[in-house]
């Protein structure tokens, strides 16, 4: 039997979005181990004011993680959102994933 060290993660993305804009995401889902950094982003086809990243864990409901608007720059979290491409993307970023982070990730945004 062969066993690997850690637990791994699971973290699945939602997007809420209003009117008539539509929605990437990247990645669809993710995987990864305990400790590692892992990145994801949204991209919406127009322009927005804010970013809004909230997470849901297995039969709970939301929380409110952060906001991300184009003037923000990164700090020294374990939860952190950039903006990117004038507006349109956001990134979250998690170092040091834990197996508590497991769950479902949303993105929102609120039109200029």
């Amino acid at each position: 039997m062969v066993t690997i060290p850690g637990s791994a993660i699971v973290l699945i993305w939602l997007f809420i979005s209003c009117c008539e804009a539509q929605v990437d995401q990247s990645p669809q889902s993710l995987a990864t181990w305990e400790g590692e950094v892992v990145t994801m982003s949204c991209a919406f086809t127009t322009k927005y004011q804010t970013f809004h990243w909230y997470q849901q864990l297995p039969g709970r409901g939301l929380t409110y993680l952060l906001a991300v608007s184009p003037q923000d720059n990164a700090t020294e979290q374990r939860f952190v959102g950039q903006p990117l491409e004038d507006g349109k993307r956001s990134s979250l970023h998690i170092t040091g994933s834990q197996l508590g982070d497991s769950g479902s990730y949303l993105c929102a945004v609120r039109a200029q």
